[in-house]
C-alpha cells in the first residue's frame, strides 16, 4: 500500500469550494455538480431578486462562466461565495448593457423617416438571408460581438484563437453584411 496517497475525502461538505474548483478546472463534471449543489440555490434566489423574468438564465450563464474561469480562482479563501456573486453580478450587468444597446437600436430604427423605415422593414427578412452568406465563423463572431455583447478578447478567448482574428473576421462579416444590404437596396 502507497503511503503517499492522499485520503478521499468522502461527503461534499468535507471538500473546499477552492478544491472543487480546482477539480472543475481539470474537467471534472462531478466537482460542478457539487458546487452548484452547494451554491445554486443562494444564487436564484439573488438572480430572481436582480432579474426575476430571467433568474434561471442568469444562473445558467452564471455556472457556464465558472466553468470556464475556474482556472483563475486563486484559492485565497476556501470559500468561493464572493466570487460566485461577482461573477452573476457582472453577468446581469452585461446582459444589462446588451438589452440596452438592443433598446437603443430600436429606437433609432423607430425614429428614421417613415420611407426610409419602410424600406428598412422590406430588407429585415432578408437579414437572416445576408447572415446566412456569412461563414460559419465570421457569422459566430459577428453575432457574439455585435447581440451578446461579448468583447473581442473574450471572444478570442471562448473560441481559442487570435484576438486579431477575431477582429479581422469581425470587419469582414460587417463588411460583407453592407455589400448585401447595398445590393438589396438596388
Amino acid at each position: 500500500m502507497n503511503s503517499e496517497r492522499k485520503p478521499r475525502l468522502t461527503g461534499a461538505e468535507a471538500v473546499s469550494d477552492a478544491t472543487l474548483l480546482e477539480r472543475v478546472a481539470q474537467g471534472e463534471v462531478s466537482a460542478m455538480g457539487a458546487l452548484y449543489g452547494r451554491h445554486a440555490a443562494a444564487l436564484l434566489r439573488f438572480a430572481k431578486r436582480v432579474d426575476p423574468q430571467d433568474a434561471e438564465d442568469l444562473l445558467h450563464s452564471t455556472f457556464v462562466r465558472v466553468a470556464r474561469l475556474s482556472t483563475r480562482y486563486d484559492g485565497r479563501n476556501p470559500s468561493a461565495r464572493a466570487w460566485l456573486f461577482a461573477i452573476m453580478t457582472r453577468v446581469a450587468q452585461e446582459r444589462t448593457r446588451s438589452l440596452r444597446r438592443f433598446a437603443r437600436a430600436v429606437t433609432r430604427f423607430s425614429e428614421l423617416p417613415r420611407r426610409q423605415t419602410a424600406s428598412m422593414i422590406d430588407t429585415l427578412p432578408d437579414l437572416d438571408r445576408a447572415l446566412a452568406t456569412l461563414s460559419t465563423a465570421k457569422r459566430a463572431v459577428l453575432l457574439l460581438a455585435e447581440v451578446e455583447g461579448f468583447s473581442c478578447q473574450e471572444i478570442a478567448t471562448m473560441l481559442r484563437i487570435p484576438v486579431g482574428t477575431v477582429w479581422t473576421r469581425l470587419h469582414h462579416a460587417r463588411k460583407e453584411l453592407r455589400a448585401v444590404h447595398r445590393e438589396s437596396e438596388t
